[in-house]
């Protein structure tokens, strides 16, 4: 990430000492090279259609090749652009890909918060109260805590454990569990700083944050579906509109 930073940033500030030509040149090849490997990315929903294609290469590997080229096609294609906009079809195409890379972005934010990492399995709400579980029978090994914050902590495990009623009452849920957490922090740090009270604060902090996964897994879960939904219509676009700035620089 701090390579690509470094890469976009130098290229933006060198943007106008005219190094590439989308027209000629380097410039030009950068263009096809981009826009080939966009069209790649089609392979992995394919994949995930053609049992074929998953014996030949396994789905996490297809998934990590859309990854990757769906960060390395956009970025050939700014430096095909040397980060200006040109005609309407051209800028077009290029906020259709720029929005089509930042929708990618947010899904693989989304996905690492319903999966095991990048390339693991899914994750499902008995894992996450069962580590809620485990967490708190942690605590009870480690000594007999505070009455206040027994009954901050119940408080808590009821908000988070609640059934799903809707991302609204989630998101409401979660914001409350953060604000809780970071108070009950607070109120740790007072605690005598002895050995066995930093063991509890730690423990405690990671029984909160398994609360807080618990509470926002459905809401990940539904926003990742409709993610899907959105996603998919983006990439058509951003192919269509592509697709007419070929023609029209090669025909015009």
């Amino acid at each position: 990430m701090i390579a690509l930073t470094i890469v976009l940033f130098s290229g933006w500030t060198h943007r106008d000492d005219n190094y590439l030509s989308a027209e000629t040149g380097t410039g030009y090849i950068l263009g096809i090279l981009g826009g080939s490997l966009m069209l790649v990315l089609l392979l992995y929903p394919i994949s995930k259609r053609i049992k074929l294609m998953t014996r030949w290469i396994p789905i996490r590997y297809w998934f990590g090749i859309h990854m990757m080229l769906g960060v390395v096609g956009p970025v050939m294609i700014l430096f095909h652009s040397n980060f200006h906009l040109g005609s309407t079809n051209s800028t077009i195409a290029l906020f259709s890909m720029l929005l089509v890379a930042g929708s990618g972005l947010i899904g693989r934010y989304i996905y690492t918060h319903i999966h095991h990492g990048l390339y693991g399995t899914r994750i499902t709400l008995a894992e996450l109260k069962q580590e809620t579980e485990k967490q708190y029978s942690a605590l009870s090994d480690i000594r007999a805590m505070d009455e206040s914050l027994i009954k901050w902590l119940n408080h808590m495990e009821e908000k988070a454990l609640q059934p799903y009623s809707g991302m609204f009452t989630s998101l409401q849920q979660v914001i409350h569990l953060a604000i809780s957490s970071q108070r009950l922090k607070k109120k740790l740090n007072l605690m005598t700083q002895d050995r066995e009270s930093k063991t509890l604060a730690a423990s405690i902090s990671r029984y909160t944050l398994a609360l807080r996964r618990t509470a926002a897994f459905k809401s990940y879960e539904r926003l990742f579906s409709l993610w899907h939904i959105l996603h998919l219509p983006l990439f058509i676009m951003m192919i269509i509109t592509a697709v007419i700035h070929i023609f029209a620089v090669h025909i015009y």
